[in-house]
């Protein structure tokens, strides 16, 4: 039987230890983060927020480094920075090593205070912390060194466990960790959840993105007792969009609350730079005009140029960071750049449309026998809920302003999915297909399901974070004459090897597909394309998804 909510909340409070404040805070003679960010919110000054995360800490060290000595050098610096960490870090320490290796650091014992005091800069950790098995570990690490802002919610109600696990025990330790946050709430602990990692990135339109983040609210400040920082951003390009958001958000959370980051537009970013750094221009001028005209707290993410290509080094998060200096100053000179009581009105509505429609929620979920009152079981039930469908229960309707923009993530689906249907009257009745993500980025996944259904296939979906080797056992099981599997984390080629290996073992004969982002670090540093490798070794990876139902018929 489940553990009670209250019970393990309380065992989180228990586990949390001293702690030092961070080299940064020290420094500046503040307790905490939120601390720092509620003076600089008084001081109409906009705090900055960097991403990095090479293959070792001691590389994301040195890039960390050359950052913020070159904005210092400048007379600027970095307020927080975010850690890209492996995936694994949501495991159990002894779990670690059974998944491969990605793109990105796994902490070990010694460098956990390292983080705190290698640089001027703030850490944030926002990637496979609360969320994971691996939860109140964790979270009771951070804390002791002085690292106060701490997540992603998001990411336990959407994601999986590489490998898979239990999600009792997920839940638990979630909650767990949401206790030790709790207990560190008035010293200005700040529980961090994306909203667009999360579920409410699936959701149709905006006005159930704010009331998803409602929830969470009422899940985190109400229940849990602790102080939820939201993140948005990344997968919001419309300026409009992101002006309006950051000012509903900023109604919807208490006067004293401040926000973790506003991510920058990743979604427009392609292969070009020089259409990269107009892209960079535009979110910037709205994200910094929004803070200026209602501070939030929320730090500003200037996302580097070649984030569409591979992880940034230090010298690209360094360019883009001076970058963002330059188009503040344009900011704070176009102050009128929006509309703002046309964006203000809306966000009041869609604040009030995102408190009624959470309440909503929970009604449903009261009405199908969820203990809403524990947040243990609200907690599981969120995580398990399709929220696709939860939304054609609601019966809402949005105010009309709030309609108009449609969340990335199904603006997308629906536009892919219709070009695919384009892309001639291929029939693929009779063909059976093993569909994987590798990884968490479960978009391709979707389209590509949803376009060969429509032509006829058979799909056999497998769930988000598969391993090669579930992959494999399907392919064989189903008799597929395909296995599509899309990863964007780092580790193509040793995934890629992995999944042929197994497929061989089983004597499959199929079609192998994968998909992407096909890079991995072999050894120079940064990472780089393999997708040569992986055709030597057998695996098809096309151009684009339109490829796809060719490739699918050829095999059937």
């Amino acid at each position: 039987m489940p553990v009670p909510g209250e019970q393990l909340l309380a065992e989180g409070r228990a586990a949390v230890g001293p702690s030092t404040p961070s080299r940064f805070c020290a420094a500046r003679g503040f307790a905490s983060e939120y601390d720092y960010k509620r003076a600089a919110m008084a001081e109409g000054r906009i705090t900055y927020h960097a991403h990095v995360g090479l293959s070792t800490w001691s590389a994301t060290e040195d890039a960390l480094r050359l950052v913020t000595g070159g904005l210092a050098e400048r007379g600027g610096q970095l307020d927080r920075f975010g850690l890209c960490l492996d995936r694994s870090m949501g495991l159990l320490p002894d779990r670690r090593d059974t998944v491969p290796r990605e793109t990105g650091p796994r902490l070990e014992d010694d460098d956990w205070a390292q983080v705190a005091a290698a640089v001027d800069s703030q850490p944030h950790l926002g990637d496979f912390m609360i969320g994971t098995e691996a939860s109140l570990d964790n979270t009771v690490r951070a804390l002791s060194t002085g690292i106060s802002t701490i997540g992603n919610l998001g990411q336990f109600l959407a994601f999986g466990t590489p490998g898979g696990s239990d999600d009792d025990a997920v839940t638990a330790a979630t909650v767990r960790a949401l206790g030790a946050m709790a207990s560190r709430c008035s010293a200005g602990a700040l529980v961090h959840s994306y909203l667009d990692d999360g579920p409410a990135m699936q959701l149709s339109h905006y006005g159930n993105y704010l009331a998803w983040a409602a929830l969470e609210l009422h899940v985190v400040d109400r229940m849990a007792g602790a102080r939820l920082a939201h993140c948005y951003g990344g997968l919001v390009p419309q300026p409009g969009a992101r002006a309006y958001l950051g000012l509903a958000l900023r109604l919807l959370h208490d006067p004293g609350d401040v926000g973790s980051m506003v991510y920058g537009n990743t979604v427009d970013y392609t292969r070009d730079h020089t259409r990269n750094a107009a892209v960079l221009a535009d979110y910037l001028l709205v994200d910094i005009a929004t803070q200026l005209r209602a501070p939030s707290g929320h730090a500003v993410n200037p996302v580097p140029l070649t984030e569409n290509e591979r992880i940034p080094s230090g010298a690209d998060i360094l360019e883009v960071q001076l970058l963002a200096r330059e188009i503040e100053r344009d900011a704070r000179r176009s102050a009128d750049v929006l509309d703002w009581g046309d964006l203000e009105q809306q966000a009041a509505e869609g604040a009030a449309y995102a408190r009624s429609t959470a309440r909503r929620m929970l009604a449903l979920l009261d009405d199908d026998g969820v203990d809403t009152g524990d947040v243990a079981a609200l907690l599981a039930a969120l995580r398990a809920t399709d929220v696709v469908a939860l939304e054609r229960r609601l019966g809402t309707t949005p105010p009309d302003g709030i309609a108009r923009w449609q969340p990335w993530k199904a603006a997308t689906l629906d536009a892919l999915s219709a070009d695919l249907q384009t892309v001639g009257s291929r029939d693929l009745a009779g063909a059976r297909v093993v569909l994987a993500c590798l990884d968490v980025h479960d978009l391709a996944r979707d389209v590509i399901r949803t376009s060969l259904v429509r032509l006829g296939a058979e799909v056999v979906l497998l769930p988000t974070d598969s391993l090669p080797e579930t992959v494999a056992r399907a392919a064989a099981e189903e008799d597929a004459c395909a296995v599509i599997a899309s990863t964007y984390n780092g580790a193509a080629l040793t995934l890629g090897r992995r999944l042929v290996a197994a497929l061989d073992g089983l004597g499959y004969d199929g079609a192998v597909v994968m998909g992407g982002v096909l890079n991995e670090e072999l050894g120079a540093g940064l990472p780089v394309d393999v997708s040569d490798q992986l055709r030597a070794l057998g695996v098809r990876c096309p151009a684009s998804l339109a490829e796809v139902p060719a490739i699918v018929a050829a095999a059937r």
